[in-house]
């Protein structure tokens, strides 16, 4: 087995500083960092001072854990002589005990949150003396322990947590933990305490790079990692975005399962893991506790929040846009998120946020507010930085759909009785005999006079209408046709801005006839939706039209009356939408070509039918929201910034 020492984790103060100052424009190293500061100046001497020195490997995890002697006479009861000397058998009985007790306590979990075990155990206690200890040498004599743990496939998550002491223990055990990748010569460092689980993940293809890189190509590693991950780079983190928009403001809150639990007690029957039933148990208590925590005040009113959606996440979900299968996920490295979503009634003035889920473990919260295409950082700390307002700048949305007049006048309109016409025909017929007769025939006088007579009675009767014949067909021009089409094909995606159905359709009815209306809000609506985002609907932001035929007399057909205005468009366009949610965006580009038929109905222009010809992707991108580093304004304490989760 490959021997681990100290040496072989141990980093110059240079590189040491290099590393970490690097690593520190990352959040979560932030806090890391800063609560290790905090550690040693609030809380004295550990019980326990243990350094787990740990090398990964695809194959294996060897562990290094360096104790002093001293921990087996707290946690293995070692009795002194009454000449204060602990007996060589003793110590050696308490380092057997103790092997279990760090494998029990010192815990390693894959991806599901399953732990690992050992394949391999040793003990270096070559400093220790065939005559015992005295009490007064418990700290100088150190203890190595070593642990192997065999990998079936490299992994790409490991999560280590430390139980050496209850977490609500006054005097804590703390655990410096240390830890390479193969491949790299930069560790991954920082002060373990119990009930605060670390996860990391891991890149073979792209490992950390050494300690001596530049900063430019530390920024471009960290760059495509948090690329990959969609910007959740941190798994121990609370994760707040606010999002504010025309007709709604979202605060979607993304929280490690351990961390939702110093707030709220979920109950379960196994310890290090959440089942599917006890998910859906727990939903109404989380939905309750987020009613009215980070309370929101729009235009000065506290508004209650809908939970639009509530998920358990795994490690290995990524795209949190997607509803989590439904499984069971662990304690210990799992994550809640929450989607909280406030109704408006157009863009608010003001929006204001209180984060007030603050405790022991959590002291600073990061946030993002998204404020249509702004994005601004917020730094929530406890008794100092609780409150954000944010002021509407001037922007009023217009949603309003015009509908579009008819201009072009209809030829006259001829009408005629049908029963009419007949008898006068008949009349003259007859007049024309009687003349060519010279008038010899006295009934035919009579007939005609009836003929007459009937015709004039039957005018109102049976009537036929027609255009006149004496003037051409109106036809609308091509720049003309185009333009109404432009506008009414804009006014159907535009009328989707609204928030309800209900709004949705009066839009439409603006630029549809009425039977057409269901047929376009169920194939657009459909359009919209990002199957590969769960069926989430994006929101439009271009419409571009690629090529535009018009043909003049054309109809749908489904008109009672046909109106010779009428026209049909044969055109291929681009919708450009998205789908945004936890600081990153989904954008894609879908293509389109269709008939449709226009026809003017009560003076205005509607569209009445549509023919679906072809559809096709153009593009899908996912990308994370870029948001400009602002100088903070407050005056913060580490002890107020740093996010103990």
């Amino acid at each position: 087995m490959m021997m681990l020492t100290k040496n072989l984790f141990s980093l110059t103060v240079p590189e040491r500083q290099k590393s970490l100052a690097i690593r520190s424009s990352l959040p979560f190293w932030t806090a890391v960092m800063v609560g290790f500061l905090c550690l040693g100046k609030a809380e004295g001497h550990p019980v326990s001072v243990i350094h787990e020195n740990v090398f990964v490997t695809q194959e294996k995890i060897l562990v290094s854990i360096e104790v002093f002697l001293e921990d087996l006479y707290f946690f293995q009861q070692l009795k002194p002589d009454s000449e204060n000397n602990i007996a060589h058998e003793d110590i050696k009985r308490a380092i057997e005990k103790h092997k279990q007790f760090l494998l029990d306590r010192l815990i390693i979990r894959d991806v599901n949150g399953e732990w690992l075990m050992e394949s391999a155990v040793s003990v270096d206690d070559s400093s220790l003396k065939p005559d015992g200890v005295q009490m007064s040498d418990l700290m100088s004599i150190t203890l190595e322990f070593r642990f192997e743990y065999s990998l079936s496939e490299p992994p790409e998550f490991l999560t280590f947590s430390q139980q050496l002491v209850d977490p609500t223990s006054v005097v804590p055990a703390v655990v410096y933990f240390n830890l390479k990748q193969e491949g790299s010569e930069t560790p991954y460092y920082f002060p373990m305490k119990p009930g605060e689980p670390q996860t990391i993940r891991f890149n073979w293809e792209h490992p950390p790079l050494a300690p001596d890189a530049s900063e430019k190509d530390w920024l471009k590693w960290m760059d495509e990692r948090r690329e990959e991950t969609l910007g959740i780079t941190s798994f121990g983190t609370i994760y707040s975005f606010l999002y504010i928009e025309d007709f709604e403001v979202r605060h979607e809150i993304l929280i490690p399962l351990v961390t939702l639990e110093s707030f709220l007690a979920l109950p379960r029957e196994d310890a290090d893991f959440l089942s599917v039933a006890e998910q859906k148990a727990s939903r109404k208590a989380i939905e309750a506790y987020f009613a009215d925590a980070n309370p929101i005040a729009i235009d000065g009113i506290t508004v209650k929040p809908v939970v639009e959606r509530l998920d358990f996440f795994g490690l290995d979900f990524k795209d949190f846009a997607k509803p989590a299968e439904q499984k069971r996920v662990s304690a210990v490295n799992a994550r809640v998120g929450i989607i909280l979503t406030y109704s408006t009634k157009g863009t608010p003035d003001k929006v204001d946020l209180t984060w007030n889920m603050f405790n022991d473990n959590v002291w600073g919260v990061e946030s993002v507010c998204f404020a249509f295409d702004q994005g601004r950082r917020l730094d929530f700390a406890r008794y100092q930085n609780e409150n954000f307002q944010w002021t509407n700048p001037g922007r009023k949305v217009n949603l309003d759909v015009s509908p579009v007049e008819v201009t072009l006048e209809p030829r006259p309109v001829w009408s005629v009785s049908l029963l009419s016409a007949a008898s006068l025909s008949c009349c003259l017929l007859f007049a024309l005999g009687l003349l060519k007769e010279g008038g010899r025939r006295p009934r035919t006088y009579i007939a005609v006079s009836m003929l007459l007579i009937i015709g004039l009675c039957c005018l109102p009767f049976s009537r036929m209408t027609f255009a006149s014949p004496l003037q051409p067909p109106p036809k609308i021009s091509n720049e003309k046709a185009e333009t109404v089409f432009k506008t009414l094909h804009k006014n159907i995606y535009r009328a989707f801005d609204y928030h309800t159905d209900s709004e949705v359709y009066d839009a439409l009815a603006k630029s549809a006839e009425g039977s057409f209306q269901e047929t376009l809000f169920r194939q657009i609506n459909q359009s919209l939706k990002m199957q590969e985002q769960g069926g989430a609907v994006s929101r439009i932001t271009d419409v571009q039209w690629e090529s535009i035929e018009t043909d003049a007399g054309a109809t749908s057909g489904t008109s009672e009356v046909y109106d010779e205005r009428s026209f049909a468009v044969t055109s291929t366009w681009n919708v450009a939408g998205t789908v945004e949610h936890w600081g990153h965006i989904h954008e894609r580009t879908n293509q389109y070509q269709a008939v449709f038929y226009l026809e003017p109905v009560d003076g205005t222009w509607k569209l009445t039918g549509m023919n679906l010809l072809d559809q096709q992707r153009l593009s899908f991108e996912t990308g994370v929201r870029v948001v400009e580093l602002e100088e903070q304004t407050s005056n913060q304490t580490p002890e107020s910034t740093s996010a103990k989760q």
